[in-house]
């Protein structure tokens, strides 16, 4: 039945009103652009009129809360996605987020309701990015982006599912066998002083890489971020966005002393005044010459990694090494050493016969 607000002459509060007898009371409000409307009724309750005005005036109180928590179950993905950028940190991590769900998904998906939205709409994404020329790796960023999202409205029970979970992307086997892990970490390390003995920047830059730096932080670092005295530095630019304090090594310490500052960059471009290192192409191009062809900056960490492993050293702390805050993400640099492993099991048999 339509409610008819000439019923209710009686004005309480902006949004509340109530009829002659003050038995029967009405809200209208509108809240993002979607009107609210209720009729309360104690006509057979025996409180007084004082109660009832403030139990009614409770009420509106809470309709206008529900309101502002109240997802709507017609969401489209651009609203539950938006939920999801809501939960990051503002940096590098959301903004790479944004920008890809922005170029690559927002387009196709934006308006669509999330709830009917299926795992082959997401699958057709994905291969399409394929097709047009992206790796696995970089259209694998639409589930990225899209579960999380999806989880959220499930939880909020705008979906029933997340389609995500369905959606399947076959990843080439991309990690670098790293054979002999102990004995390439001193190779890199000695062409490192070799080359860079006199020269304490890239000294300092390539020793930062083969203690699991990935190139970012090591651009991004800067001399207000590094506690020499303490032997720790900051790293505010990782890839997910944590703030990670990462100990100083002596070898890195006493290349740093040599060109310390202040204040500023600590890899500033030795080009413009005042503007960070871009990136150290011709300096890594020396380093491939003396070790081979094999040898990357990111390969560092692998090898790392790697023989952290053949030392016996814990999962947990290999992770920390790399700047992981998910252990399992090991297993992207780990190299696993089969041939020692099936030594120590071949020792074990033997041993107990």
């Amino acid at each position: 039945m339509a409610i008819d607000p000439n019923e209710y002459p009686n004005f309480i509060k902006p949004n509340l009103r109530a009829n002659k007898k003050y038995d029967k009371f009405y809200y209208r409000f509108t809240y993002e652009k979607k009107t609210y409307k209720c009729v309360i009724d104690y006509t057979n309750k025996s409180w007084n009129k004082r109660d009832r005005i403030k139990n009614a005036e409770a009420e509106l109180a809470k309709a206008k809360q529900e309101a502002e928590n109240m997802i709507d179950i017609n969401a489209t993905v651009n609203d539950i996605v938006e939920l999801y950028f809501e939960t990051l940190k503002d940096g590098t991590y959301k903004k790479n987020r944004k920008s890809y769900y922005d170029r690559k998904i927002a387009k196709i998906l934006g308006n669509k309701k999330a709830k009917t939205v299926l795992p082959m709409h997401i699958q057709k994404i994905i291969n399409d990015n394929i097709k047009n020329g992206d790796s696995p790796g970089t259209a694998k960023q639409t589930v990225e982006v899209l579960s999380p999202a999806f989880k959220i409205a499930r939880a909020n029970r705008i979906v029933s599912h997340n389609p995500c979970e369905d959606v399947k992307i076959k990843m080439p086997k991309s990690k670098k066998i790293v054979v002999n892990a102990t004995k390439r970490l001193t190779s890199i390390y000695q062409a490192i002083i070799k080359l860079y003995h006199s020269d304490p920047y890239y000294r300092a830059f390539f020793l930062l890489s083969l203690q699991g730096r990935r190139k970012g932080e090591i651009l991004n670092l800067r001399w207000e971020h590094i506690s020499f005295e303490y032997d720790y530095y900051f790293l505010d630019h990782t890839k997910n966005d944590e703030e990670q304090k990462v100990f100083l090594p002596p070898n890195v310490k006493e290349a740093l002393l040599e060109f310390r500052k202040e204040h500023g960059w600590v890899f500033e471009s030795p080009v413009i005044k005042g503007q960070r290192l871009s990136d150290a192409k011709k300096q890594t191009a020396k380093l491939k010459k003396e070790l081979g062809d094999w040898f990357t900056m990111h390969y560092t960490r692998n090898v790392m990694v790697s023989a952290m492993a053949e030392q016996g050293i814990d999962a947990i702390y290999m992770s920390g090494a790399l700047g992981h805050n998910d252990p399992n993400t090991i297993t992207k640099y780990l190299t696993m050493n089969y041939l020692q492993g099936s030594k120590i099991a071949s020792d074990m048999i033997q041993n107990n016969n």
